[in-house]
């Protein structure tokens, strides 16, 4: 009788490790998922405000075409990207755009910036950009 009685202890502790590493690989799970959806949140944040930062300089560009050098160059270009950015995170639930920057390169004007540690970049065609 206590060989049946240690048999059924035994399965029970199995039983019971078993549900203990099930529990642990479901919560495990869980924060994988949830770390998984916040990155795709947050790059599709910083995907809508580099946008937003591209398209405020694409207003001003079409108003100064021939000064698309000096446009990405000037800090109130700058600064407005930076606010149509940061405006644009924070719709979407994020805070503290970095390094905005706007380059005039080839023949397209570039806005990149860093959100919630993610690179993002966008930009439009310039051929006022593109070498003399």
């Amino acid at each position: 009788m206590d060989s049946v009685i240690e048999e059924g202890g035994q399965a029970a502790l199995a039983v019971v490790l078993a549900l203990a590493i099930a529990a642990a690989a479901v919560i495990g799970l869980h924060g994988a998922q949830e770390r998984i959806v916040m990155g795709v949140r947050a790059q599709r944040a910083g995907e809508a405000a580099v946008e937003a930062a591209a398209q405020s300089v694409a207003d001003l560009y079409a108003a100064r075409r021939s000064a698309a050098r000096d446009l990405v160059l000037d800090p109130r270009v700058v600064e407005t990207a930076r606010v149509a950015a940061e405006e644009l995170a924070h719709e979407n639930g994020y805070r503290g755009v970095e390094q905005v920057q706007l380059m005039c390169t080839g023949k397209r004007i570039e806005a990149r910036l860093v959100l919630s540690g993610y690179a993002h970049h966008a930009g439009f065609s310039a051929a006022e950009c593109s070498p003399p």
